[in-house]
């Protein structure tokens, strides 16, 4: 697994800047990601993909251990959903 501090190598070393700026520029795109999905927007990055959010409804489950039903809360989810052009790479 990479992490960002190998991704934040790879970027420095493409763009001619430092590890710090390439890492700080990484964590402000991510947390951007976040803030846009959590107001609502979906964020296309057109080759790449679509990050939103989605709201998963209440359900009702069954406790595997006690065979007991429980009700399961709604709750929002952070999806995303790759490009074809990043999936049959």
């Amino acid at each position: 697994m990479v992490g960002i501090s190998e991704l934040s190598k790879t970027v420095s070393k493409k763009t001619n800047t430092t590890q710090k700026v390439a890492r700080n520029v990484i964590k402000t795109f991510l947390d951007s990601v976040v803030s846009e999905t959590d107001r609502g927007s979906k964020i296309n990055l057109a080759g790449f993909g679509i990050f939103e959010r989605r709201t998963q409804m209440a359900r009702k489950a069954r406790n595997p251990q006690t065979k007991k039903i429980i009700e399961v809360p709604s709750k929002k989810k952070f999806v995303f959903r790759a490009s074809s052009k990043v999936k049959y790479k």
